[in-house]
């Protein structure tokens, strides 16, 4: 996954930017490389090198998220054809719920539904989860997760760690929005409320509940626009455990 570190200031005037400097001519060429990162995916993935195909597949599946986006028809198969890719690198390195996590982006692709009915059996094989502690994903486009990790402080007390992401028209140029918070929660049941405060004042309450086998979770927030995260940074959604 990319690192970013820009302040909401930065970003803003980079979308700025970005848009008034860019060039359609630019923008082609950056579109063009897609098959090149397609290319380069399936000579690592022949040699058995996963973790540089996913690199590669990542790129092309970010850059045919940037390039079909706002066309009439966009090519949808193209699109999940990438996220396949990723899948399968996940597959060959037994990482089964990541590889869930990214056939579940477009589960009714035909590409998608066939290799998700080839790791089911893995994914019913793997341990019984005990506890909610894990790492949780949900898609934020362009080949990057929001993620929540939980970690045991107590009986029912938890460490929760979020970071999010919204990429806007022009994202893999001006780079994401982004939000994040570290907090306590105190699941009961599976559920729990995460209060976020601003100097003792709270801003915002975002709620968990995961379900019974500890491998999804849903966060709704009462105020998203109350968080303080980044223009459009949300936590609320399904998430899939992927360890």
């Amino acid at each position: 996954m990319r690192k970013y570190y820009y302040s909401a200031l930065t970003l803003f005037f980079a979308a700025f930017n970005c848009q008034a400097e860019l060039t359609e001519a630019q923008m082609d060429a950056d579109c063009a490389k897609i098959a090149d990162y397609a290319k380069k995916g399936d000579q690592y993935y022949k040699a058995k090198d996963y973790p540089k195909a996913r690199e590669a597949f990542e790129e092309q599946a970010a850059w045919l998220e940037q390039c079909e986006l706002g066309k009439d028809k966009p090519n949808d198969v193209l699109v999940a054809t990438a996220y396949n890719n990723v899948a399968l690198t996940w597959i060959r390195q037994g990482e089964y719920r990541k590889a869930q996590a990214w056939l579940s982006i477009m589960p009714d692709d035909e590409k998608s539904k066939y290799n998700l009915s080839r790791i089911q059996d893995k994914l019913q094989a793997l341990p019984k989860q005990a506890s909610a502690a894990g790492e949780y994903w949900q898609y934020a486009g362009r080949s990057e997760w929001e993620v929540l990790t939980l970690k045991p402080q107590g009986k029912e007390s938890w460490q929760a760690d979020w970071s999010g992401l919204y990429f806007g028209i022009m994202g893999l140029y001006s780079g994401p929005n982004m939000g994040d918070f570290s907090e306590k929660v105190t699941l009961k049941n599976g559920k729990g409320d995460i209060v976020l405060r601003d100097e003792g004042i709270s801003q915002c309450t975002i709620s968990l509940n995961l379900t019974a086998d500890f491998n999804r979770l849903e966060m709704k927030t009462d105020d998203p626009m109350n968080c303080g995260f980044g223009h459009n940074v949300s936590a609320d959604g399904t998430y899939l455990r992927v360890n």
